[in-house]
């Protein structure tokens, strides 16, 4: 399993995808930050470190979506190219294979999102003004993260689950979109129309835990629950991608 890994995080971190969307993320922090301290230095006060570095909490779900540009780096059209046939053949267990590549796509997420969430707040730091509530602001930070980052790991989970399912990659991206983005909405409606069970399992779903995260700051017993959630939507993804994978015949 070490060598496997190894091997495909030399394949991922050998290609320019990897630096090119990190690159393309960190060029739009850097309009933003931007945009910040152009507005505190035409003097509005309530643009200070507190306020700028917070919006952290409240683009959470970015990395939710974030998560299928990550499993796109690790699978790399492994059926277009018949490499997953090759590994298949070669006698890789698909066991190995399925864990392998969702462990590195792991590894991608979280080396972004710490690259991107620490160079961010350290420029808000040194752009913008500071004041009492600098440490309300990184304990806040700190919470969010702490949150979400159960629930980025479910969608990684469901993110490779669609890839290793679906054949085509433009398609699996989009069912991916549809499970964490639609499904939702869905919900909601059909919550609406028919029962609350079905909004009741709307508020399960990872982007509507993210979404209400910041607005429950420090109560441990909502983290708790993320954290149920994260990792039972993991587990139960693993195991639906990898049962379906042990099926597939791939050609």
């Amino acid at each position: 399993m070490r060598n496997y890994l190894a091997a495909e995080c030399y394949k991922v971190f050998r290609r320019k995808y990897f630096y090119f969307a990190l690159a393309g993320a960190l060029v739009l922090e850097g309009i933003l930050l931007w945009g910040c301290w152009l507005t505190s230095s035409w003097g509005n006060e309530g643009m200070n470190f507190y306020s700028a570095s917070t919006l952290v909490a409240v683009m959470l779900s970015i990395g939710v979506y974030a998560t299928i540009i990550t499993s796109d780096m690790v699978f790399s059209e492994q059926y277009k190219q018949n490499t997953l046939k090759n590994e298949v053949s070669y006698g890789m267990p698909r066991v190995r294979i399925y864990l392998g590549k969702l462990a590195v796509a792991i590894l991608v997420s979280i080396l972004a999102a710490v690259v991107m969430v620490v160079l961010y707040v350290a420029g808000c730091w040194v752009l913008l003004s500071h004041g009492d509530t600098d440490a309300s602001a990184l304990a806040l930070i700190g919470y969010s993260l702490l949150g979400a980052f159960p629930l980025w790991l479910a969608a990684q989970g469901i993110t490779m689950a669609c890839y290793f399912m679906v054949r085509n990659t433009t398609l699996a991206a989009f069912v991916s979109v549809g499970l964490l983005g639609v499904v939702p909405g869905i919900l909601q409606g059909l919550g609406l129309l028919f029962h609350p069970v079905f909004e009741t399992v709307r508020q399960l779903m990872p982007t509507v835990m993210l979404e209400k995260l910041p607005n429950t700051a420090f109560q441990m017993d909502y983290v708790g629950l993320c954290w149920l959630v994260g990792i039972g939507l993991l587990v139960l993804s693993v195991v639906v991608g990898m049962a379906a994978f042990q099926k597939k015949e791939i050609r």
